[in-house]
């Protein structure tokens, strides 16, 4: 068969398979997990890929799965990544009770589109006719919250990096990866089309202990050091530097006060705030992070309390594959019309993919069929097609280009890319951004 004839196979049948692939997504929707501990999701994936005769590795950083469905010869290796954990959003309706973990960011979208993917290949056997191999990766953790709750995992070396992706890469199951695709629901785009960004901010954690001295608020005040007030100070600071970021660099800084003290009639002596600085490149999010941490012990030495610094690596920014992107782009414009995909947008807020782009050429596209807001009460699907469905064939033709004519595409992409980082350095620079004072 031709390219042609070969793409129109597997969206047949994607097609055909779309009622269980449907039920396979509303299922999760119904069991929404957080990192780290998609231990239903994870196994419910891991299942339906054996059901369709592929085997597959469990328990990749806890909860991770990937199997790989091989081609007629060897060739470069190509990653279709879905994302297992769910946000904590008490109040969305399909919220698990028990730990308000949901599926508002449309994670179970995207592991429905990896069983679509799945099934189509197997279903259609359409591998015998492409080189290289798709590998099919169930990856968890990839929100950045529990950090406390992760921080214990690290300590007790269950985990290093506290995402995902860090942690595939940290274990070399992307070693043999030569690039990588995965599609997030976007809340901006309408109806059945798509947004790919190129680049996205990336961030560091910070987390912040003032040490003052408790006294009574209101008999003995100047015998207190106001820890309070020391962070007070230091927002302050922060807020001062405000006006030094550029546009262009796409610099956040954001955080919360998690404790702000014990009591009202008291001096407060302990105060704590956590919070993110996030800029578009990596040498940038190190910069500001260093004045934002300066301009917090800076409160601290105001009034002679104390300021101790943790700082845990978040997400890189994202540098998505501009020639991947282009094929991905071509497919998707022949599924929904060109007017409806939007190719070099700004991601402005964060995820682990940006990692990964990284050290190879990697995508991250935002598909539609959702309404409401990420992360919120309001997030749903309104069309499933454009939401799962015609993703899923966009991926699958897109592989057709890569791997199809002994994968000269991919080979392209893959020869023409040039890695932030090596996974050595990559491993370094993560490593760095860990310290602790507390």
């Amino acid at each position: 068969m031709n390219k042609k004839e070969i793409k129109k196979a597997l969206c047949d049948a994607v097609d055909s398979a779309a009622k269980n692939i449907e039920l396979f997504a509303n299922d999760m929707a119904n069991h929404p997990e957080l990192g780290f501990n998609e231990k239903y999701t994870s196994a419910k994936l891991a299942d339906e890929l054996e059901s369709l005769g592929l085997t597959v590795r469990r328990n990749i950083a806890l909860t991770g799965i990937r199997s790989d469905i091989n081609g007629k010869t060897l060739g470069p290796k190509i990653a279709v990544m879905g994302e297992l954990d769910g946000i904590t959003c008490q109040s969305h309706p399909q919220a698990d009770p028990s730990t308000g973990a949901s599926h508002s960011c449309g994670h179970n979208l995207q592991t429905a589109i990896v069983l679509a993917v799945a099934t189509a290949l197997t279903k259609t056997g359409i591998m015998k006719d492409l080189s290289g191999t798709v590998s099919l990766m169930g990856v968890p953790a990839e929100e950045f919250i529990e950090i406390e709750h992760r921080k214990e995992m690290k300590d007790s070396g269950q985990i290093v990096y506290l995402c995902g992706k860090p942690e595939f890469i940290r274990l070399g199951i992307l070693d043999d990866i030569a690039m990588s695709m995965m599609i997030h629901a976007g809340e901006d785009v309408q109806g059945k089309g798509f947004a790919l960004p190129t680049t996205g901010i990336g961030f560091r954690v910070f987390m912040l202990q003032y040490i003052g001295v408790q006294a009574h608020a209101a008999a003995a005040p100047d015998k207190g050091i106001n820890a309070l007030n020391a962070a007070i100070i230091g927002i302050n600071a922060v807020n001062a530097l405000r006006e030094t970021f550029r546009d262009e660099d796409h610099v956040r800084v954001h955080y919360i006060i998690t404790k702000g003290g014990s009591s009202a009639n008291s001096v407060p002596s302990d105060v704590r705030l956590e919070g993110y600085v996030r800029a578009g490149k990596a040498d940038c999010i190190d910069m500001v992070f260093e004045k934002v941490i300066n301009a917090f012990r800076a409160g601290a030495l105001a009034i002679g309390a104390k300021c101790f610094v943790t700082s845990l690596p978040g997400d890189m920014p994202l540098n998505a594959s501009e020639d991947l992107n282009e094929v991905f782009c071509s497919n998707a414009s022949e599924l929904v019309g060109s007017e409806n995909v939007i190719c070099g947008t700004h991601f402005a807020a964060s995820t682990d993919m940006g990692d990964v782009t990284h050290l190879m050429p990697a995508i991250h596209p935002f598909g539609g069929g959702v309404a409401g807001s990420l992360h919120a009460a309001d997030f749903r699907v309104t069309d499933f097609d454009a939401a799962v469905l015609t993703p899923a064939k966009a991926i699958l033709m897109t592989l057709v280009d890569l791997l199809a004519d002994d994968a000269v595409s991919a080979k392209k992409i893959v020869r023409n890319f040039k890695p932030v980082y090596t996974k050595e350095e990559y491993l370094a620079a993560m490593d760095k951004r860990f310290f602790s004072e507390i």
